[in-house]
């Protein structure tokens, strides 16, 4: 069925970017595949829509047979928008498309919004399957007053909006902490002893759900979690003739930068060879503020909250390297 404008093309890929190729339509399908979303609940997960472009593109996706409209049945009683066969059929469409994405994802862009449904494409993208075999577990997390649970069945994994009818564990904590324990920079135990993180249930069932949806380093090859971001933000044309490796110290974990001309590899671990020209040293929640712009460099060194070692000038071509704002 023809959606829209058409390419005109006899050809699959064609035929699908008809259907789902306009402006704000995969998007739409990202949302719904977390589950059925009211409308309002739509628009609220799509800031920046306009209203008679999200009833287009829904009438076109219900005619297309990606979605239906269904009411919920007392007391709700609203009316929810859900995907079909046919459209969750997309999931790993939608999942492969964040994996690649995630290359060009770098530090927040002036004017960014930001939700925490967008981060749980990431969680599914990272889903290790093989690790999950003969597992049938749901997990609940309560992030910053936005509620999700995974359900792991066997090897597959559904990720959902809203609260879990029966959760082997709930775990309550904020952005930063939950980000840090899928990155394996902080464990679990120690979040709980911190008193920055809340749990329900059995702490070995939050093990199993940190085992196969953190981030998995000797697998990625440092594309996911916390080396990914990092290694996201470098700017290549900053970094043209320099041959150096950087270390990043955070917390107790390390990991470093080898850039050779416009190029960088990451990887975790001290930095081979004699050691790296400039490291440095500081939190979590620091480094996500380094990163993102929101904290200068120079800041942070006055606050005490990062600590630079090395030589001074490989410092600053580190800093300029990954996009790090030095000074205002």
């Amino acid at each position: 069925m023809r959606v829209g404008r058409s390419y005109d093309q006899f050809c699959p890929a064609a035929r699908a970017l008809d259907v789902i190729g306009g402006r704000w339509t995969l998007l739409i399908v990202r949302e719904l595949l977390l589950g059925p979303r009211r409308y309002t609940d739509l628009v609220a997960g799509l800031p920046g829509i306009g209203p008679n472009v999200l009833a287009e593109r829904l009438r076109e996706l219900g005619e297309a047979g990606i979605l239906s409209r269904s009411r919920l049945p007392p007391p709700a009683a609203s009316a929810v928008y859900e995907l079909t066969g046919l459209g969750e059929a997309m999931r790993p469409v939608v999942d492969e498309l964040t994996r690649w994405g995630l290359r060009f994802l770098g530090a927040p862009r002036p004017g960014e919004r930001f939700q925490l449904g967008w981060l749980l494409g990431c969680v599914r993208a990272g889903f290790r399957p093989e690790l999950a075999r003969g597992l049938h577990e749901t997990y609940e997390f309560r992030v910053d007053g936005d509620v999700f649970h995974l359900r792991v069945d066997d090897g597959t994994l559904d990720v959902r909006h809203g609260s879990a009818a029966e959760a082997a564990c709930v775990v309550s904590t904020d952005l930063a902490t939950f980000m840090a324990v899928g990155a394996r920079l902080l464990t679990v135990e120690d979040a709980l002893e911190r008193r920055i993180a809340q749990l329900e249930g059995g702490l070995d069932a939050v093990g199993r759900a940190v085992t196969i949806l953190g981030a998995h380093l000797e697998a990625t090859n440092g594309r996911y979690g916390i080396i990914g971001a990092v290694g996201a933000g470098f700017r290549p044309e900053a970094a043209r003739g320099i041959r150096e490796t950087y270390e990043f110290r955070v917390g107790d974990f390390l990991f470093h930068a080898r850039v050779d001309d416009g190029t960088v590899e990451m990887g975790q671990g001290p930095a081979p060879g004699p050691g790296p020209a400039a490291a440095l040293i500081t939190d979590l929640a620091t480094l996500l503020q380094l990163g993102a712009g929101t904290l200068a460099l120079e800041d942070a060194f006055a606050d005490g909250s990062a600590t630079p070692e090395g030589d001074p000038g490989a410092g600053l071509r580190m800093a300029t390297a990954f996009g790090v704002v030095l000074g205002r």
